[in-house]
């Protein structure tokens, strides 16, 4: 598979000081996140005339599975968005569009994905499940799994962190096919215990701005 150079990727190797307050890793229990996006503006459609159909596929792998479903791995969600023109934000309402909500252990990879939409194109969802038996997802499946049985040492946290970025690559590499002019905006990872999952606002001021979009998100703890 191809490795996709993500426009804005914030992921810190497992080795590495975020600055947070603990950095060992031990077995945490899961906690109650919400990750919701903010301030989406779409700055160029790329459509020289009318308005554009967009939509924004988000995937959270949440290091909280279920043993044996191989879909409790990651939450994927699908928004599309009928009528944009050059310049306008999203209409996500007051509260911004929630991309995840539920329980998260161990590290929170997070990605985002904008296209021009077309017509009859399936959500993230059903893309995915269609790479089930792909041998790629199998293993990424397998090693995300292993984490909910037994007690993960240094070693499997990262490599859940790599399985995760697989399914992340895969994500974008399947939109590719069924969307038009898909950039693979963004993606970071959070752990629980160096990084207390992220949670709070990111950029701490302003907004994420990369080629014709801005946006900036936060992770709440319920």
């Amino acid at each position: 598979m191809i490795q996709q150079e993500w426009l804005i990727d914030e992921t810190v190797p497992l080795a590495v000081s975020r600055g947070a307050t603990r950095e060992s890793v031990s077995i945490p229990e899961p906690t109650n996140l919400a990750v919701k996006l903010q301030d989406i503006f779409i700055w160029d459609t790329k459509k020289w005339f009318g308005d554009a159909e967009m939509r924004l596929d988000a995937l959270v792998v949440h290091g909280c599975a279920t043993p044996g479903e191989q879909t409790s791995i990651y939450t994927p969600q699908t928004f599309r968005f009928p009528g944009v023109k050059n310049n306008d934000r999203l209409p996500t309402g007051e509260n911004g569009l929630l991309i995840f909500y539920g329980q998260a252990q161990h590290f929170l990879d997070i990605f985002i994905t904008v296209s021009r939409n077309r017509q009859d194109s399936d959500d993230l969802a059903t893309l995915l499940k269609e790479q089930l038996p792909s041998t790629e997802f199998q293993g990424a499946a397998a090693t995300l799994l292993g984490l909910a049985i037994a007690a993960p040492q240094v070693a499997s946290v990262t490599g859940a962190l790599g399985a995760a970025s697989v399914i992340g690559n895969l994500t974008y590499q399947v939109l590719r096919k069924v969307t038009g002019d898909t950039v693979g905006l963004y993606r970071t990872s959070w752990l629980q215990n160096r990084d207390n999952f992220g949670i709070g606002r990111h950029p701490q001021n302003g907004s994420h701005h990369v080629k014709d979009l801005s946006f900036w998100y936060e992770i709440l703890q319920e």
